[in-house]
């Protein structure tokens, strides 16, 4: 989640579970915070209490009304052409098909890349998609309008090749080149 903590001034706490690790605790309003960027979804496992019981979010009362993210809130404002990527080994394929609709309208161009047209950002499909998906999964995101680029369990090789490249120097060969 990489989210500060909750301060310790008796507000409600939350906890979150995340591929079957507990993050938190956060307050009501952080928790509002993650629906709306789909960080957290209505079955997504949630407790109150430092050593509770788990509950997926739906069936706690006090998170109702927290459960449907808002175009408004989207740091995008404008509609985006998003192509999504994924590797899927664990059966999600409906779930996310279902996801990606939900957050916009959906052209499938194989059974592993998707066309999304959305005022959502790529982290906000990241964190939604995030949530549904195994260990062994993976999968990119790449906003083609708004020049941002989002990714899942790709590795942390990776990760480093692709901050270097994603806004990194062309060689001059290349920059020449029609």
């Amino acid at each position: 989640m990489s989210e500060a903590p909750a301060a310790s001034n008796g507000a409600a706490r939350w906890w979150v579970q995340v591929r079957g690790q507990p993050y938190g605790p956060y307050t009501l309003e952080q928790m509002a915070r993650f629906f709306a960027e789909g960080r957290v979804r209505q079955t997504s496992f949630v407790r109150d209490r430092e050593n509770g019981e788990w509950a997926e979010a739906y069936r706690m009362p006090a998170l109702r009304g927290l459960r449907q993210p808002s175009f408004a809130k989207d740091a995008a404002g404008d509609a985006a052409n998003i192509l999504v990527h994924a590797e899927l080994g664990s059966g999600a394929y409906p779930n996310v098909m279902a996801t990606l609709e939900a957050l916009g309208f959906v052209c499938e161009l194989s059974s592993t890349l998707w066309l999304v047209r959305t005022r959502r950002s790529a982290s906000t499909i990241r964190n939604a998609m995030s949530q549904l998906l195994k260990p062994g999964d993976r999968f990119v995101v790449v906003d083609a309008t708004r020049d941002r680029l989002a990714w899942f369990n790709l590795g942390p090789e990776v990760d480093v090749r692709i901050a270097q490249v994603w806004n990194g120097p062309v060689p001059l060969e290349a920059a020449n080149q029609p």
